[in-house]
């Protein structure tokens, strides 16, 4: 706000000293702040004189203050196919300061430059393009900090994402190895499961197969069964008493059936001596 400030003032100080040769009716109006007024008388003179380069200064000065850049703008370009390199100069000072006004900062500067040219012992021009070169100068840098900035905030976040990334790729492959250690256990289990299983059936199957060796063995059934002394006495014995009795019953029933064929031969007989009779 301050270097647009002094910009204006200077411009003032231009428009006073030029309109002065035309006639000061102008540079009262403008004076007292009566844009409107001072724009008519330049028109007025501008529709009598049409090349007036004087005129067409005022005109653009008097523009400027009421913000039309566009008539401004037309009005200096007019005045710079003066002749008077005087004229010129001040025309080059204002289109300066209109392009800085708009943000134009490379118009602006080549406009003072070429004022400083026409008018080297310009004091306020080679101020002005001073100030545009610091303002360029800043406004550049400030450019760079912004784009450091930027950079530095995408270089961030871009490191944020990988860091993320990161912690994303190792919470799945902790995921995975706690995956992997729960497979392991559940196989661990199921193995010692499918052990004991394995066990406790080879304990059957030997005491299965101990129980048929009991039984099939055929020395621990002489074992089993070897008589003492006595008892095979008393075997003895009783093997004899059997004997004795199974012979007893033999020759009774020898005795028995001898009688029975007796019987049997005397009705045989009784029956031919009843049939012969």
């Amino acid at each position: 706000m301050k270097i647009h400030k002094l910009l204006f003032i200077l411009l003032g100080f231009l428009l006073v000293e030029s309109v002065v040769a035309i006639d000061d009716k102008g540079v009262r109006y403008f004076r007292k702040g009566d844009f409107d007024k001072a724009l008519e008388y330049y028109e007025s003179i501008l529709r009598k004189q049409n090349h007036n380069k004087e005129a067409q200064f005022g005109l653009g000065t008097t523009s400027f203050q009421t913000q039309d850049f566009i008539a401004a703008e037309e009005a200096f370009k007019q005045v710079l196919e003066s002749d008077e390199p005087e004229l010129q100069s001040r025309s080059h000072y204002n289109l300066g300061n209109l392009y800085f006004q708009n943000q134009k900062f490379e118009e602006s500067l080549a406009h003072f430059k070429k004022s400083i040219e026409l008018n080297p012992t310009d004091l306020e021009a080679k101020w002005n393009y001073e100030i545009v070169q610091r303002t360029m100068q800043q406004k550049s840098q400030k450019n760079n900090d912004s784009n450091d900035d930027s950079q530095k905030k995408d270089e961030k976040s871009q490191q944020e994402n990988q860091s993320q990334d990161q912690k994303k790729k190792e919470n799945q492959e902790n995921q995975s190895e706690k995956q992997k250690d729960e497979e392991s256990q559940n196989n661990r289990s199921e193995e010692k499961e499918k052990k004991e299983t394995n066990q406790e059936q080879n304990r059957d199957q030997n005491n299965n197969n101990s129980q048929k060796d009991d039984t099939d063995d055929p020395h621990q059934e002489q074992n089993l069964s070897k008589p003492t002394s006595n008892e095979k006495n008393e075997e003895g014995t009783d093997s004899l008493k059997n004997k004795i009795n199974a012979q007893a019953i033999l020759n009774a029933l020898k005795d028995k059936e001898k009688i029975n064929k007796r019987r049997q031969m005397n009705r045989v007989k009784s029956k031919k001596t009843e049939k012969d009779w």
